[in-house]
């Protein structure tokens, strides 16, 4: 269970969103976002009402892909899941070779799952 952790959606397909949101509750967590660009879900990290602890990200948002955010998180320490649809940009793979990425569609309780595991929560 996720035990009420904040965790960071950005995605741009409300679908999507709204299922890995569900899923997040069901697990336990706190949702933040989603975010459905990258500006926006930089504003929810300039402004955590808690410390972000885990974060689900598309790649391609509607304003470009997610690289400013993983930097971000990955300095924070904070445990990412990638989702694409497309692969990741070269200099994001090339910066951060051991991120996680699922290739859509993927199951938001396998993704959920995973995170736990990532938190050492499962």
């Amino acid at each position: 269970m996720l035990n009420r952790a904040p965790i960071l959606i950005a995605e741009d397909q409300p679908f999507i969103a709204l299922d890995l949101a569900l899923a997040i509750e069901d697990a336990g967590g706190e949702v933040v976002g989603p975010a459905g660009s990258v500006e926006e879900a930089l504003a929810l990290l300039a402004r955590p009402a808690r410390p972000i602890v885990g974060a689900i990200l598309d790649v391609n948002l509607v304003d470009g892909d997610c690289s400013a955010i993983v930097e971000i998180l990955v300095d924070l320490n904070v445990p990412i899941i990638l989702q694409t649809g497309t692969g990741l940009p070269p200099a994001l793979a090339a910066r951060f070779p051991d991120l996680v990425v699922h290739i859509k569609p993927c199951a938001a309780g396998e993704l959920i799952t995973q995170l736990e595991v990532m938190l050492g929560r499962a």
